[in-house]
C-alpha cells in the first residue's frame, strides 16, 4: 500500500491520535511551532520568522500535499486521544525523503512540544509510525539523523531498536552552525 493523499492518515495508540492536517489547519499548526520555537531552536536548522506565520504554514501545507500526491512525504501531527476536535497539538512525525523501487526507504524527523516532553509520547507514536512505514508503505529501511547532544532523541531512538551507523558530517545548520549528526537506522524485520 501507498500513501493517498485522497484520504487522511489517522493512526492511534492507547494515549495518542496521530493524523495528516490540510490547509485548513495552518492556524493551529502556526500556534503549534510559534509556542515551541524557543524549544525546538536548538535541534531543527533555523528557520525564518514567517516560518511562524499561519500563511506560511497555510502554503506549506499545500506543499506537504503536493509532496504526499507524489509519495515523498507525510507529516503527521500528534495529538493527544481525548482531543476530539485536533485543537493542540502534541508534536509531528515526518516520512520523508520515501523512495520506493531499489531503495524502499524514508528518512524520520520528530518533535515533541514543550509541555508535553518526557512522557514517552515520542517513543508511543513513533512505534506506531514505524509500524505503518513498514506494513503500510512497505518499505525496508528507515533512517534518523539526531544530533549527538539530543540526548532524549538518541534515548528513543535506541529504545525502538535502531543502530548507530556513524556521523552524517555537517548534516544540517542548527543555531547558525554545521552540525554534526548521529546516523541510526531500522531495517523492516521482514527483509
Amino acid at each position: 500500500m501507498k500513501i493517498n493523499p485522497a484520504r487522511d492518515i489517522v493512526l492511534k495508540t492507547e494515549r495518542l491520535t496521530l493524523k495528516t492536517l490540510d490547509p485548513t489547519c495552518a492556524n493551529i499548526i502556526a500556534e503549534y511551532y510559534k509556542g515551541n520555537r524557543k524549544h525546538f531552536e536548538k535541534s531543527m536548522p533555523s528557520l525564518p520568522d514567517e516560518f511562524f506565520t499561519e500563511k506560511y504554514q497555510f502554503e506549506r501545507s499545500w506543499s506537504e500535499f503536493d509532496q504526499m500526491a507524489e509519495q515523498r512525504l507525510a507529516r503527521l501531527y500528534i495529538f493527544g486521544r481525548n482531543d476530539l476536535l485536533y485543537e493542540r497539538i502534541v508534536g509531528d512525525i515526518s516520512i520523508g525523503n520515501i523512495l520506493f523501487g531499489n531503495a524502499m526507504s524514508c528518512v524520520l524527523g520528530y518533535k515533541i512540544g514543550r509541555n508535553f516532553s518526557g512522557k514517552g509520547y515520542a517513543t508511543e507514536a513513533l512505534n506506531q509510525v514505524i509500524s505503518y512505514i513498514f506494513l503500510e508503505l512497505e518499505l525496508r529501511r528507515i533512517e534518523a539523523n539526531v544530533l549527538e547532544s539530543n540526548i532524549p532523541s538518541v534515548r528513543v531512538l535506541e529504545k525502538l531498536g535502531f543502530t548507530e551507523e556513524g556521523i552524517a558530517r555537517k548534516y544540517a545548520q542548527i543555531e547558525g552552525q554545521w552540525q554534526d549528526h548521529i546516523r541510526y537506522s531500522l531495517i523492516n524485520p521482514v527483509y
